[in-house]
């Protein structure tokens, strides 16, 4: 299916690329003015063997601010300013004005303590200042998958990059400090340990092939012509849903129309039917996983959502013991949560 993408320079450097189907005009308005901090930058922890990144300027980073104030809503001629200056647009992706990693990041000049090299981008679904992903059309979340693919391939080709995230952290009980509906995407200098650990698994066992290939049913939500939805059965939270698309892609680029708007759709109604079950918007965290570089041959693009709900009043919160030990204790069993959410009806 083919797009279109506007590549746009903000008043302060950072750039804005606006999504749409169709080539458009669009009317620059007031942009966004403030402190910029773009200097993360990194620590090793020796007992954990993993990267920290730091960026104390991100303290000052918007917070829940009033609807007529909203950065992330469409500026009008003469209007608030706002990120994106454009009176109208479908989907918007621009650089965080308080990221974790940043390409021009300088350090602290010293070898302990490096740039945190990398990129982190705001992903804003539409003009709807609220709403769900599901509220969208098929058609519109397809672009978004299209979006996602075309961020991820531009910032996989920088150097500096080893791993590029697409999430969305959906409700003020996983820490949104804006309303309006919108993802985000890391760009990482390095490979997160726990991500390179499941695609190196990947590599050895094909359990995500596997997934796909002979699902077990009782797991299944749906079977679509190109998608199959489940709750996988070592699912580590309560109704944990994974999308997959049938035919094995390292992204959505490489999908066919029909292939797209399937996965858009079954996208869409796993989401519609999470909120349904738990009578409203749960919170959740939606994971876009794209491979790592040198894992592109292995591992399959799918998406996951881990709803942070374990019933209708009732939160999922991680306990000390999961914190520290990363061990999960669930309280639901996949399939049990497989066959409440098949009951649901749309």
């Amino acid at each position: 299916m083919d797009f279109h993408r506007h590549d746009h320079q903000k008043s302060d450097g950072r750039s804005l690329y606006l999504y749409s189907r169709e080539r458009r005009e669009y009317t620059v308005t007031n942009d966004v003015e403030g402190p910029y901090a773009p200097n993360p930058h990194l620590r090793w922890h020796p007992l954990r063997r993993e990267w920290v990144a730091y960026n104390p300027g991100r303290n000052t980073r918007t917070l829940n601010p009033p609807k007529d104030f909203n950065p992330l809503a469409p500026v009008a001629v003469d209007g608030f300013p706002g990120e994106i200056p454009v009176t109208d647009f479908e989907i918007a992706v621009f650089e965080n004005r308080w990221p974790g990693f940043a390409m021009h990041a300088v350090g602290l000049g010293d070898d302990d303590c490096p740039a945190a090299h990398g990129a982190c981008e705001v992903v804003v679904y539409s003009t709807r200042d609220e709403g769900s992903l599901h509220d969208l059309s098929v058609d519109h979340i397809a672009l978004l998958l299209q979006a996602w693919a075309d961020r991820y391939r531009a910032l996989s080709a920088l150097p500096e990059v080893q791993y590029v995230l697409p999430f969305e952290s959906r409700g003020a009980h996983v820490g949104v400090t804006l309303p309006h509906p919108h993802g985000q995407i890391y760009a990482f200098p390095f490979l997160p340990p726990i991500i390179e650990r499941q695609a190196r698994a990947q590599m050895e066992n094909q359990a995500l092939t596997r997934l796909v290939h002979a699902p077990n049913p009782r797991f299944v939500l749906e079977d679509r012509d190109q998608t199959v939805v489940l709750c996988p059965e070592y699912a580590r939270y309560p109704y944990e849903c994974w999308i997959m698309p049938k035919e094995p892609v390292s992204a959505p680029d490489e999908m066919s129309d029909a292939a797209l708007l399937d996965f858009a759709e079954a996208l869409k109604r796993t989401q519609k039917r999470l909120d349904t079950f738990f009578g409203g918007q749960t919170p959740l965290v939606m994971w876009c996983a794209l491979p790592p570089k040198g894992f592109e041959a292995s591992w399959p693009f799918h998406v996951q959502l881990w709803p942070m709900q374990r019933g209708s009043n009732a939160f999922k919160f991680l306990a000390s013991v999961e914190q520290i030990t990363g061990v999960y204790l669930v309280d639901v069993l996949p399939e049990e949560a497989a066959q409440s959410l098949r009951d649901v009806t749309l």
